[in-house]
């Protein structure tokens, strides 16, 4: 269930697939509400703002509302291209969408704009001077090497073109790491860009870890609002923390640095304590945001309560904090990580094998899991578990990647355009994720070669070739982008490529 919403004053619907098309009768225009449990700022909202009498009055009055738990319903985040949360998107009565902004506002100003959509919503309309930024994408009829080349090298110049060298990390906006983008850049190295790329991601990471580093307890902070890396929003996640781990052990490799490794051991560190839970057996995913308590010293954390560890296990991802921490285990020699690795690998598979269907989310309070497993979760899994195999030299996660992959095939591999699709997000929902997901389908696919039909084999010629002249949006994107995690979709489908094409 999602966590905060029946407790509200505003008469929220849960969301669902169908829910929009169930409500439409009342002919209100829709409030859909996109927040998270591990969400400072939503908290924010629903505290400050959905509890002034005046603004709940309006919306059960005039609107119909849906509260979107991201986590649980990650495809309607994706369909309707939300970026961040708190997340704000208002429907016309027939469904379409009329407006859409990220962020909080408070009282007086949130029932300003509520009234103003209210007043102007109809069929099909959308507000004044309001862009829905929608990437469209025309797929190729047929295979081309000199695409698919070329890609990869299209993408390591834009990424690099666009190294802020004043502030460090990428582009003008917002600071992140971007853990799969940073090891595709390291791992991919050209001859005549190598020495750019390791200047560019040691200093990015030694300003992530003077800006948005936990010093204390170890761990990177989600992201910082500012492009100087000010202002960090303080959750941290299993899966980012997990990345930068890799990132800052493979680095170290190549350019040994203190300040570099203690970060590393520091934040494994945090992951095999605060994130791992012992009693269920594999690691939690989030823990939230606290604005005060990151800035008291040892001391005075002592003294105080920590920010809560949210106990859920979503499959996607655990399964890519996992795929980071096999690797990681070849740095450190570290038994315990090793084992809770493994822990986790048998958690994951359990469910697998004992539910016959994957699950998207696990409760540790109640020990049980929940919601269909969507592609996302499908796609990390089979990744994940072709990784195992291989690192661990161990056919029996050969055998579930397997499995995964072929429930896959059966619920989401669309013949007609010979891809996978998430049927909540549509073939035309959001491409760059659609991308990112086949790509990790691939790499599985191409890693249980001996184990597919010549059908199945040639699913993976299909999907690359779909996707070949991603680099055409992929130069628009670079032009006038502001948050940068798009490029994270890219990398899985340029593994794909590296993995497709003979060396």
């Amino acid at each position: 269930m999602a966590y905060e919403h029946e407790e509200s004053l505003v008469d929220f619907e849960e969301y669902s697939d169908g829910v929009i098309a169930q409500t439409q009768g009342a002919g209100k225009p829709y409030f859909l509400l996109f927040s998270a449990e591990w969400c400072h700022w939503c908290r924010e909202f629903s505290e400050q703002t959905l509890t002034q009498k005046d603004v709940v009055d309006y919306l059960n009055q005039h609107f119909t509302n849906v509260f979107i738990d991201v986590d649980i319903h990650d495809t309607a985040y994706v369909k309707y291209r939300a970026l961040g949360v708190p997340f704000t998107v208002f429907l016309n009565p027939n469904g379409s969408l009329y407006y859409k902004y990220g962020g909080t506002l408070y009282g007086d100003d949130f029932l300003d704009v509520i009234k103003e959509v209210s007043a102007n919503v109809g069929s099909g309309k959308t507000a004044f001077g309001f862009e829905s930024t929608v990437v469209s994408y025309e797929p190729s009829r047929s295979l081309s090497m000199n695409d698919l080349l070329d890609f990869p090298i299209a993408f390591r110049r834009g990424v690099l073109d666009n190294f802020d060298s004043e502030e460090y990390g990428l582009g003008r906006g917002q600071k992140s790491i971007l853990p799969r983008t940073f090891l595709y850049l390291l791992e991919t190295g050209l001859d005549d860009d190598h020495q750019e790329v390791l200047d560019w991601l040691a200093k990015t990471m030694e300003r992530a870890i003077e800006d948005i580093y936990d010093p204390i307890e170890g761990g990177f902070f989600r992201y910082a609002e500012t492009r100087d890396w000010r202002i960090p929003h303080y959750e941290k996640f299993s899966d980012l923390n997990a990345g930068s781990v890799l990132l800052l052990y493979r680095l170290n490799e190549i350019r040994p640095s203190p300040k570099l490794t203690e970060a590393a051991n520091a934040t494994l560190g945090y992951l095999t304590t605060t994130l791992f839970d012992s009693d269920i057996g594999c690691f939690l995913n989030f823990q939230v945001a606290d604005t005060n308590y990151y800035f008291f010293n040892k001391k005075q954390r002592k003294a105080v309560d920590p920010p809560q560890v949210i106990r859920k296990v979503f499959s996607d991802r655990l399964a890519e904090t996992l795929s980071h921490l096999i690797e990681v285990i070849e740095y450190t020699n570290d038994e315990i990580l090793e084992e809770q690795v493994i822990r986790s690998l048998d958690f994951l598979e359990k469910m697998i094998r004992q539910d016959q269907e994957i699950r998207r989310y696990f409760s540790a309070q109640e020990h049980l899991w929940y919601e269909p497993g969507g592609l996302s979760d499908h796609a990390h899994l089979a990744h994940l578990f072709i990784r195992a195999a291989s690192r661990f030299e161990n056919l029996h996660y050969a055998d579930v990647a397997s499995k995964v992959l072929h429930a896959s095939i059966e619920k989401f591999y669309d013949e007609k355009s010979g891809v996978f699709i998430e049927p909540t997000v549509g073939i035309n929902g959001n491409v760059e994720y659609l991308m990112a997901l086949n790509g990790l389908l691939v790499q599985a696919m191409m890693g249980l070669w001996d184990r597919l039909d010549e059908k199945e084999q040639r699913i993976i010629e299909r999907v690359i070739t779909y996707y070949s002249l991603m680099g055409e949006v992929l130069e628009d994107r670079l032009w006038d982008a502001v948050d940068w995690d798009f490029t994270e979709n890219y990398v899985a489908y340029l593994a794909a490529i590296d993995q497709f094409v003979p060396d």
